[in-house]
């Protein structure tokens, strides 16, 4: 698929170009940026004692390279095409709708409307690498607009330059992109970049539709209260503290109607999770994840008690409706003893019939868990 003289060349400059995080420090704007928004979140939360603020970042390539003019050009007034606010209502029943062919994807404390047909993913730098794009071979990686939220860890640095060939360009937006200070950046061909921060978030979108790009950009507003699907920015007490749900249970909620999923991220203590996604399901898609929920084995797992080191961790808070009223649903699958299924009256086990579901419905099916390779078949 590739030529093997960009191949060689592409080798060449990675070899040369590998940095480390200490290279890709943020600048001091965007640093400013950060730190006031996490300060905002920790307030949000109320969290007791709080220790030093953390400011990392898994940066882009360096800003400038490959653009057309120096530095960034100054972004144009927000277009008239209109777009849908979010209503900062927390008790719906009904989930926001967003515009006809549109929908919502949440972020932190941001929520941005995009066209149906992009599809979610993780962004990486490496996205400007090849033959290797968000760990999987280029083939597999499908070649659709995608949304992406930041890897969390450690990823090597590597310099591939600012954008893909032509022919490998996808339009895209990034939540949490800090490599770049707030404008809009010209490339060949038509493609652009323009960078945003929402409420301390860094929104970048690209591609070669300027209408498009600003419909999207204009859309994005901070989260008040709870998101289009009714996911809170603040972890709620089942994430942040660990309790466990209150409620009948899941054979309490009579015949289903729809179900809520909200991804939280966690990197060192739980109250500081930060919302990583949102969705909803409804119909016959949520009446088959409650039976699979339900038809879990009773227990924990699988763990791995040895392999305790890391800080991520990512937990998933599903709240079921129905008939008869609503429970909610801790979902845990990549921790290291305390994985598994608990609507507060039954732990149970972890299956593919349950953690499929859940995982496709927030992240692009290429994204599977680990975890996955040990549940059976």
């Amino acid at each position: 698929m590739n030529d093997p003289a960009d191949d060689s060349t592409t080798g060449a400059l990675l070899t040369r170009a590998l940095l480390t995080h200490a290279d890709s420090a943020p600048s001091g704007e965007t640093l400013l940026a950060d730190v006031r928004h996490r300060i905002r979140r920790r307030r949000r939360a109320r969290t007791a004692g709080v220790g030093v603020l953390a400011c990392t970042a898994v940066a882009a390539s360096a800003t400038g390279v490959g653009v057309l003019r120096d530095g960034p050009v100054p972004a144009a007034a927000p277009s008239s095409v209109p777009a849908t606010s979010p209503s900062g209502t927390t008790d719906r029943p009904n989930f926001q709708s967003a515009d006809n062919g549109w929908h919502w994807e949440s972020y932190d404390t941001v929520q941005v409307q995009v066209p149906d047909s992009w599809t979610d993913t993780f962004y990486s730098h490496l996205w400007t690498c090849k033959p290797i794009t968000y760990g999987q071979p280029s083939p597999a990686v499908p070649k659709t607009a995608q949304v992406g939220r930041p890897v969390r860890g450690a990823v090597t640095m590597q310099d591939c330059g600012p954008i893909p060939e032509l022919a490998d360009r996808m339009p895209h937006l990034w939540f949490g992109d800090e490599g770049r200070p707030p404008g809009v950046y010209r490339h060949d061909h038509g493609w652009l970049e323009e960078v945003r921060v929402v409420d301390g978030v860094h929104l970048s979108a690209f591609g070669n539709d300027q209408t498009l790009l600003r419909r999207i950009l204009d859309s994005a507003a901070p989260i008040d209260g709870k998101d289009a699907y009714g996911c809170s920015p603040t972890p709620p007490p089942v994430v942040g503290d660990g309790r466990r749900p209150t409620g009948p249970g899941l054979d309490g909620v009579g015949e289903v109607h729809s179900v809520r999923i909200c991804g939280y991220g966690i990197n060192g203590l739980p109250q500081d999770a930060e919302l990583l996604a949102g969705t909803a399901l409804s119909g016959q898609a949520a009446r088959e994840l409650v039976g699979a929920l339900r038809s879990a084995p009773a227990g924990s797992g699988p763990n791995d008690p040895y392999n305790c080191e890391t800080r991520f961790r990512d937990d998933l808070l599903v709240t079921v409706r129905g008939s008869a009223g609503e429970q909610e649903v801790s979902v845990r699958y990549n921790t290291c003893n305390h994985n598994g299924i608990d609507d507060g009256t039954t732990a149970r086990q972890l299956t593919r019939d349950a953690l499929l579901p859940l995982v496709h419905a927030l992240y692009s099916p290429q994204l599977r868990p680990m975890v996955l390779e040990r549940l059976p078949r």
